[in-house]
């Protein structure tokens, strides 16, 4: 699972929360997407880390910080869901 579509998954899930059909999203999924998240935000530090172009240093820090604030929904909604 890419980051896209990760992000796309957590859409779902907070779209499906909106209208009140947060029991149709099961916590195992959830859980899928924030370890994928956070296996992706592992690779990116080392990455950031093994690069030697500051451009793309900069590209990949934009990118991990985009992964933190996927885990940081994706924690969220677990936390709300388990809340149910």
């Amino acid at each position: 699972m890419g980051l896209e579509n990760a992000v796309e998954k957590l859409d779902k899930y907070f779209k499906r929360l909106e209208k009140g059909k947060a029991q149709k999203i099961k916590p195992d999924h959830v859980q899928k997407v924030r370890r994928k998240l956070e296996a992706k935000a592992q690779r990116l530090t080392l990455e950031i880390a093994d690069t030697p172009k500051d451009d793309k240093k900069t590209r990949l820090r934009q990118k991990l910080a985009l992964v933190h604030e996927q885990l940081e929904r994706a924690a969220w909604l677990q936390d709300r869901i388990d809340g149910l």
